[in-house]
Formats: C-alpha cells, structure tokens, sequence
C-alpha cells in the first residue's frame, strides 16, 4: 500500500512539473510549438535514461531506503528549479527558437524527471522482493498507478493549480512533497535481500533519506519564502502592479512615467495613457481605426481579443453610434481590463468569454467590421489564421463589412513569410485586401519586424476613396492624432505569394513562419 502511494505522488509530480515547466519558460520564450516541444522532448529523454538506470539501481541496491534515497533527491531538486532557471533563462534564449528552449529545459527540469523515472523500476524491484511468481502483475499494477498519478497530476495541474497559485511555488511545492515522500519509504516493509542490502548500508541509506529530505524541506520553505515574494519594480524599472498565471499567460500589469502596460508573457500587449485612459500609446490599436475607412457608417462592431480593451474603449469613446461585442479567452484578462484599464460598464459594450473562433460559429450575431486583435509576437492561436476561420468570420459580415487585424512580421524580404501566407489566405476569401505596415513610410526598403494591419473586404472601394477618407480623418469623426498621416503607410507593392502556403485546419505551420529565421 505504501509502495502504491509513493508511485501515485512520483507519477503525479512528474506530470506536474512538466507542465509548469513550459509555464517557466514562456516568460522569456513565448508560448510556442517550440516550447512544447522541447519541454516534451526534454522529459522523454529523461523518462528513457531514467529507467534504464532505475532498473540498475535497483539490481544493485534493492533496499526501500534507496529509493527513498532517489525521491528526496528529486524533491530537493525540484525545489531549486525556480532558481537554476533564474540562472539560465536569459542565456538561453540567445540560442534561437528551437535550440535556446530544449537547452533550457534540459538544464533546469532534466535532472528531477530523470530521478523521478527511476521510482518506477525501483519500485518493480520491492515489488518482486515477496516472490517472483506475480512479478508480471506486480509490475504491471505499479504503472498502471504511476500512470494514474500521472493524470491526476496533469489533470489536478492544468484544471486548478495554474490558475490559483503562481507557477513557481507549485514547483516548491512539488519539491516539499516529494520530501514528504521519500519520509514513506521509510515504512515499507518489503525483504530486503543480504547481498543487497546489507545492515550497514540500510543504515546509512535511512539516514541519508532523512537527511536529504529535511535538506529538501527546508530548501522548499526558503524558496517558497522568496519566489512567493512579489517583485515590486520589474528589470524595466516599472512598477508590477499585478501579476498572475492563468491558463493562457502569465499576465503582468506595470505602470511607470503615467502609462500602465499589459504583458502577456515576454510580449508587451498593450500600453495606456493614465492621463486619460483610453489613449494607446502603442500605434496598431490606433492604426485598427482604419476599418472605418473601407466601412464608414459602421455601425456593429466585433472584437475578438479584448485585452486592455484599447480598441474597445477608444471606438466607444469616440462612435457614440457604435455597438462593440468584445470576445476574450481568459477571464482574467477580462477582470484586469475592468479593474486596472477603466473598460467601462455601458449598454453599447458587451465582453463574452469564450474562445474567439467558438463565438464566430455559434453567434446568429452580423456585424459591420470585425477585428483581429488575437495575435502575439511569439505566438499566434493558428486556428484563427485559417482559410476555415476567416470564411466563418466572412459569413457574419454584413454586406460590405471589412475585417481588420494585426499581424507582427516584415511586411518584405526573406523573413516575411509569416505576413506573405496571412496575405494570401484573406485573398482567397476576400476581393480587396489593404495592408499598411506601419512605419514603412520612413524607409520603404526595410525588412525589419513591425505590425502589419491588414484590411480585407468584398466593398470595392478605390485606392484613392481610401486614401481621401483617411486623410479627412472620415470627415472628422476619427479623433486619433496623426490618423490622417496613416495612409503614408499604404503598401502599394505586390505581395508575392506563390512561395508560401495558404492556412488551412489541416496546415498553418504558423509557429515556424514567426520564427522563419
């Protein structure tokens, strides 16, 4: 019974602690496929080194008190992970997309998995010590539980522990109960053969369990103690406000020389005048007022990515005519808008929480402009880049409507794959797409990053009825400074496309398009 239950806790660790290890990552390194990928990868490597020098240890040396051994030097490990990852994280990331995260989760997380994958073939081995016969269904039984655990663990994770508490004291935590784990093994009571573990040698194996679990204990208290801190002043020098892991991010809320920002991970999402509080004072919420321009007497307008709600409460502070449905995935994003962003309470605004292509599916809702605002520096949701996606916001347009969004890539040149493949895919949808990247009018040959709003409709309006719309400023109703410059920024170039793919359900790679270099 207390074998089982240390497998149970071990399974459930490991699974734990792979997924907060992504969570520990994407601060510095996105959320992308790469990550996942290296973190999975990185555990796997761990899971088949570490069971195969289980299964020599436990030749070797079959007393409880060795694997008891083995667990609390994984607890004390685990513990520090918040610190060795404090140390490497930077570094890593210089290593590129792909190679910077699997070297990073190797060097923080590679160390405990690999230890905790060696419960399993140590815990086979007490298992055959009551007789040989049933080994097949002693082995059996204990994956059976460690892979239970391992669900739990996942389950226990991803569905609450996220969302309560921050990432890197669940890590303590683990630590501290994988110490109190290793303290069971001192209960079990399997034979324990001569050769293998003679008097002398269970002593000391007692003694060290114990040891390296108070060691572990105490190092779990001290770290909890100071990653549970909350920093005050960011490496900006901003001061942190708020901050939260949810399901989706780790939200960070800073405020510094009267502007308040929003960063979803390492990206900054948005970033508002306290002077007033609905000036951005990032240019593409500002720059997503030119869907007026291709749909001047809008009416109905959708959100999908509410963020701070900039574009939300400048359209209506500004179009006291407007109705804006807002869509947002998290809810926390939701509550941080209404509490440190001033997103108002009004008939005019509503905000649903649900996954932003579910809300276009199911809405019986038509709107005049529909904008994109869902898409990260390091990570876009591909599902909301596809050929299927942008059909399905096609059939809520009302006649003429345009959808809008904003893209980060160069807008040209070797790198440009990610904007080239969105480009062509709304041209397949729609009859007129725009494109304005912003900032090209003062060095139209760069291939640098910058966002990219995009403009698609089936209302045939001229290059030139857009252009005089802008520069009217819509014959003053848009209220935005600069706005009637943004036209400067219409690219007039032809995309070329045939190189790059279409996104589909089946294929939107676009993970690797972001990080094409």
């Amino acid at each position: 019974m207390i074998l089982n239950a240390v497998v149970f806790l071990c399974g459930a660790a490991l699974m734990g602690l792979e997924l907060l290890g992504a969570r520990v990552l994407a601060p510095t390194m996105g959320n992308s496929i790469f990550v996942w990928g290296s973190v999975i990868s990185s555990f796997m490597i761990a899971l088949s080194v570490g069971y195969w020098l289980g299964g020599r240890v436990a030749d070797r040396y079959g007393a409880p008190r060795s694997l008891g051994v083995v667990i609390a030097a994984a607890g004390l490990w685990t513990a520090l992970c918040p610190l060795a990852a404090n140390a490497c994280l930077e570094w890593s990331a210089g290593l590129g997309p792909r190679l910077g995260p699997l070297v990073a989760t190797t060097l923080v997380f590679f160390g405990p998995a690999l230890l905790l994958a060696m419960v399993s073939p140590m815990g086979v081995r007490l298992a055959a010590a009551n007789g040989i016969s049933h080994i097949g269904r002693s082995a059996g039984s204990l994956y059976a539980v460690s892979t239970a655990g391992s669900i739990v663990g996942t389950l226990a994770t991803s569905f609450w522990l996220i969302p309560l508490l921050q990432v890197e004291p669940l890590i303590v935590g683990i630590g501290a109960l994988l110490a109190l784990t290793a303290l069971l093994t001192l209960g079990l009571t399997a034979e324990e053969e001569p050769e293998l573990a003679p008097r002398e040698l269970g002593m000391r194996s007692t003694s060290a369990v114990i040891a390296l679990a108070l060691l572990g204990g105490a190092a779990a208290i001290a770290m909890f103690l100071v990653v549970n801190e909350p920093a005050s002043v960011n490496a900006d020098g901003e001061q942190v406000l708020f901050r939260a892991d949810t399901q989706y991010h780790r939200i960070t809320v800073t405020e510094a020389g009267g502007a308040r920002s929003l960063r979803f991970d390492k990206s900054r999402q948005s970033m508002i005048d306290l002077s007033d509080g609905y000036s951005s004072l990032i240019d593409y919420p500002n720059y997503l007022h030119l869907a007026l321009a291709v749909k001047p007497d809008a009416k109905r307008v959708l959100v999908l990515g509410l963020g701070v709600g900039a574009v939300t409460k400048r359209m209506w502070h500004d179009y006291p005519e407007m109705r804006i449905d807002s869509v947002e995935i998290d809810p926390v994003v939701v509550d941080v808008a209404e509490r440190y962003f001033g997103l108002p309470e009004d008939p005019r605004l509503r905000t649903t929480v649900a996954d932003a292509r579910r809300y276009v599916q199911t809405t019986e809702e038509t709107y005049d402009v529909v904008i994109v605002d869902a898409y990260y520096a390091d990570s876009l949701p591909f599902h909301l880049t596809t050929t299927e996606f942008f059909s399905e916001v096609k059939a809520r347009l009302a006649p003429d409507g345009v959808v809008a969004y904003n893209v980060i890539s160069p807008v040209q040149g070797a790198h440009s794959d990610l904007f080239r493949s969105m480009y062509r895919t709304a041209s397949g949808i729609w009859d007129h797409v725009w494109t304005f990247p912003i900032g090209i009018a003062a060095d139209p040959t760069s291939e640098v990053n910058r966002n990219i709003i995009v403009l698609a409709s089936d209302n045939d309006v001229s290059r030139a009825t857009l252009l005089e719309r802008i520069e009217s400023r819509l014959d003053g109703r848009v209220q935005i400074p600069g706005f009637e410059d943004y036209g400067g920024d219409l690219w007039t170039e032809v995309v070329p496309v045939a190189d790059v793919p279409e996104l589909s359900d089946a294929f939107a790679p676009t993970d690797s398009l972001i990080n094409v270099n």
